[in-house]
This record gives structure tokens, C-alpha cells and sequence, in this order.
């Protein structure tokens, strides 16, 4: 049963937790866009001679501020009332604002341009495989495959990411019944896994990736923000097909917020300048902060627009 109070209650309190989760986002990531650019090394991606403690402890700063977000939402998003324990849940997750609309579009038109872009450099002769007239096309093809197995994997994920996210650009927004219950076709809930996949295979070949070093800030900072993908696409499409609690979906999206936008934005930017030799191309951190700003448009939409209630 709806409760007006209770509602404005926890209404009042996510707003102010994600007010604060911003205010830690920008701070974070403007420290690390000091640290990249003058503390780590722009080939090893390690942190040079000069970083003293201070820098050190940013990184521990951030870590801590990720540990306290996951343990707090244990208690933050249950209350006891009458004898009885309650959870915190949404009556539904709200679609289609202006904010979600627009993101949802952007992040799919970055997964498809990033596919493209894979295309591309897989069969130009500059930057692809060189690929002999002495065998058959078809079998060096599958020879690139059996050598770059994730990249291929992440190439039909990606397309499949773009198809949930144009799809979710497609809802209409109804101020009125934006808090109403609503039921997806069963296409558009399988679709929703398909960003759960692409940060998976992202993160095994981070592991496998050998040409790279796994242990360094960068690569480290960037498997946490996978991680946190991974983690909250999960809890959005939980929320799809009926599991409306909204604990890990508030923690997921605050951590992938914070780890990604001080991943990837110093990335994007510093390697726009050559000044810092990256991991992966530069599309691949424009489509995470598209993602980042897609799950912030869902955090505002759900404390703006959601109903919250508390169920046994």
C-alpha cells in the first residue's frame, strides 16, 4: 500500500545521496586528471618517482568511499517499523524522460560507432591483420577469431547493447503514471543482459590481454569500472522482470558513477592530447561515459519521478 509520507521520506533521502555521490564523482575525477597527467607514467601506466604519499592516497581515498557506499546500502535501504523488517523498493523503474531518452540514444549510437570502428581497423590494411592471398579468406578469419576470441565477442555484444539502449530511448514518458507498475516483453528483458555480456568479455580481456599490464592504477581502475557495470546492469534488469528492491540498484549506480567517470574521463581526455598512451581506443571511454550518463539520468529519474515504498 502506497504511504505519501513514506514515500517523501525516501524520496528526500535518495536525493541527498546522490547529491553527495555526484559532489564525490567530481572531486574524485578532477584528482585524477591531476595524478595521470603528472604522475604516471604515459607508456607503463605506473606512477613515477615524483608521486609521494599524497597521491598514493587518493586511490585509497577512492576505494574507501566505494567499500562505504557498498556496506552502508546494507542498512540504508532497510527499516524497522512495528516489530517487522522492511526493504526499500520502486513500485516500477521509471522510462522515458528527456534525460533518459537522450542518454539511452547516445550510449547506443557509441556502441554501434565503437562496432563500426572495430570493422574498420580489423580489414584496413594499416592497422588490421595482414591477411595472405595464399590462403583462404574464410580460414585466416577464423584464425583472427581463434586469436582475438573476445574481441569478436565483444563486437556482436556491443551491436546487441545498442538494440536495449535504442530500444529504451524508444519509451514514452507519462508524468501521470510514471510510478506505475509496467510489463516488459520478454525481448526487451533478454536484450537488457546484453551490457552484463560486454562488461564481462571487457573484463576477461583485460585479463588475457598480455600485451598490457594488468597490475597498473590504470588497467586497475578500469576492470573496477567493468566490474560496476557488470554489477549494476544486473540490478536495472532485475528490476525489469519484477525485483523491484532498490538497494543494489542505488549502490551500483553510485559506485559505477564514481569509478568510471575517474577511469575513463582522465583517459579520454589525456590521450586526446597524446599525452597518455591508452589501453584501448578513445571511443571505448566516450561509450562508458555514455553509459555513465545514462545511469545518472536513471538515478534522477527514479528519486524525480519513482515511487518509493516499503515491503516486507
Amino acid at each position: 500500500m502506497f504511504d505519501e509520507s513514506v514515500h517523501n521520506g525516501l524520496k528526500q533521502k535518495n536525493k541527498i545521496f546522490a547529491l553527495c555521490v555526484v559532489a564525490f564523482a567530481a572531486v574524485f575525477t578532477a584528482a585524477r586528471m591531476v595524478l595521470t597527467r603528472f604522475f604516471i607514467h604515459e607508456q607503463a601506466h605506473f606512477y613515477t618517482e615524483k608521486a609521494g604519499a599524497l597521491v598514493y592516497s587518493v586511490d585509497y581515498l577512492i576505494a574507501a568511499c566505494v567499500i562505504l557506499i557498498y556496506f552502508v546500502s546494507f542498512f540504508a535501504y532497510k527499516r524497522r517499523r512495528e516489530s517487522h523488517n522492511y526493504e526499500e523498493v520502486a513500485e516500477c523503474l521509471v522510462q522515458g524522460t528527456q534525460g533518459q531518452v537522450f542518454s539511452a540514444f547516445l550510449a547506443g549510437f557509441l556502441f554501434v560507432a565503437s562496432s563500426v570502428f572495430w570493422l574498420y581497423s580489423l580489414f584496413n590494411p594499416a592497422t588490421g591483420p595482414k591477411f595472405s592471398e595464399d590462403l583462404p579468406f574464410l580460414r585466416q578469419v577464423w584464425g583472427y577469431i581463434k586469436e582475438y576470441p573476445f574481441d569478436v565477442l565483444i563486437f556482436f555484444a556491443s551491436i546487441l547493447s545498442a538494440v536495449y539502449f535504442f530500444k529504451t530511448a524508444s519509451f514514452s514518458f507519462d508524468a501521470e503514471n510514471a510510478g506505475a507498475s509496467a510489463k516488459y516483453s520478454t525481448a526487451y528483458a533478454i536484450f537488457s543482459f546484453m551490457p552484463i555480456f560486454w562488461s564481462f568479455f571487457n573484463i576477461f580481456k583485460c585479463f588475457f590481454d598480455m600485451s598490457k599490464n594488468v597490475n597498473s592504477p590504470v588497467r586497475i581502475y578500469e576492470l573496477m569500472g567493468y566490474l560496476a557495470f557488470l554489477a549494476y546492469f544486473v540490478s536495472e534488469s532485475r528490476i525489469l522482470v519484477g525485483r523491484r528492491q532498490t538497494s543494489k540498484f542505488f549502490t551500483f549506480a553510485y559506485i559505477s558513477v564514481i569509478l568510471v567517470t575517474a577511469s575513463a574521463l582522465p583517459n579520454l581526455v589525456w590521450s586526446s592530447f597524446w599525452i597518455l598512451s591508452t589501453n584501448n581506443e578513445q571511443i571505448l571511454y566516450a561509450t562508458q561515459l555514455a553509459i555513465v550518463t545514462y545511469i545518472f539520468s536513471r538515478i534522477y529519474s527514479q528519486v524525480k519521478y519513482g515511487r518509493f515504498l516499503l515491503q516486507r
